[in-house]
This record gives structure tokens, sequence and C-alpha cells, in this order.
């Protein structure tokens, strides 16, 4: 039986800062501002090891996904490039709704088509006190890790918790986030992180 062990080299609990999966998702690439590409997903098992360490996908789950990878690593190289696409859509999607633009169709259909194949995956289960929804126990598919970043992604796309979308404030950053405090004034991704960078610039006069 093949162990997964996470690479916690790239993927660090404290990149989830964001407030929704699908922000996070969006977040596993940088440099958006500062025009110096940080992708934390350089191949499928990067895409294993957030999702795991996002808790959207336990390690009993990704033990077997990460021996079809290896196995057909052809086929982990189509599922990692199908991920960047649907990462690229959203991106553009939620950019342009916090810069007042427009989506394009394209856009729009990529994430649906993700959406639609992610919600076909979605299953009752009986539970003590009535019903509640889980994902299919098979088959095991590389694109599992995407199911419930695409799941989040509507279901925030369609909410009105859309108008708390925030761009972190840092000029460097770049990151989504949701604005969840009582008076609407979240600014950071991070406080502790580009928050504070930021501060520092200004103590020293840095433009």
């Amino acid at each position: 039986m093949l162990f997964y062990r996470l690479q916690f080299w790239m993927i660090e609990k404290t990149d989830f800062v964001a407030g929704a999966p699908c922000l996070d998702f969006i977040n596993t690439v940088g440099g958006h501002r500062d025009g110096v590409n940080h992708d934390q997903l350089g191949a499928y098992d990067d895409l294993l090891d957030w999702a795991v360490a996002g808790e959207l996908l336990t390690t009993a789950r990704a033990a077997p996904l990460l021996a079809i990878a290896k196995a057909r690593p052809e086929r982990a190289a189509r599922t990692l490039r199908r991920a960047k696409k649907f990462r690229e859509a959203l991106h553009k999607i939620i950019g342009g709704y916090v810069a007042g633009r427009p989506p394009s169709q394209r856009d729009v259909d990529t994430a649906n088509a993700e959406i639609g194949q992610a919600l076909s995956h979605l299953r009752l289960r009986r539970v003590a006190d009535g019903y509640e929804w889980c994902w299919e126990a098979a088959p095991m598919t590389l694109d599992m890790p995407l199911w419930p970043v695409a799941r989040n992604a509507g279901d925030l796309l369609s909410s009105d918790e859309l108008g708390r979308l925030r761009e972190c404030a840092s000029e460097t950053c770049g990151w989504f986030l949701l604005d969840r405090s009582k008076n609407h004034s979240r600014r950071w991704c991070d406080m502790r992180d580009c928050g504070n960078r930021e501060k520092m610039r200004r103590y020293r006069g840095v433009a």
C-alpha cells in the first residue's frame, strides 16, 4: 500500500487565508503584481498536497490518487493542465468582479464545466438525524481534488457574499480574500505577512 506523505516544502497551512477554498485555489499562483510567477502547483503531486493541506481531501483518498498518478503520468499531467485552466478562469472571473469588469463567456463556460462535473459526484448520505451531502466513494478519478473547489466556487459566485470579495492591498501580492470583518475593513490576505510588510514600508517612507 502506498503511504501518502505531504510535501510541505511549498504548501503550508498559512497559505489558506482567503476564507473560501476556491479563492485559496486561485491564490496558489502569485506574482500578479510583481511580475514574478510563484506557482505552487508545479506537478500533480502538488495539487494533492494542496488539497490535503486545505482539508479538502483526506490522506486516505489522496494515497490511491497518487498511485494512479505515478502509474499514469500522462493522465496526471492532463489533469494538472485542466486544474490550471480552471484556476485561470476563476481568477479572471473573480478579478473581473472585483475590478468591475464583466467576465468572458469562455471563462464562465470553463467554470461551469468544472462545476457540473463536480456536482455529478455529489451524493446524499444517511446520518443519524437525516441526510448530508458527501462525495461518491468511487470511481477514483484524478480530478477529485477539484470537486470541492468547483462546488465552493459555484456557491460563492451565487451567494450574497460576492460583495465581500477583495484583493489584498499589498502592492506585490494580488491574492483574493473574503472580507467577513464586521466593519468591512479587511485589506490584507494576512496581517502577519502582507499587512506587516506594508506597515514597514510606510514606516521607512518607501513609496
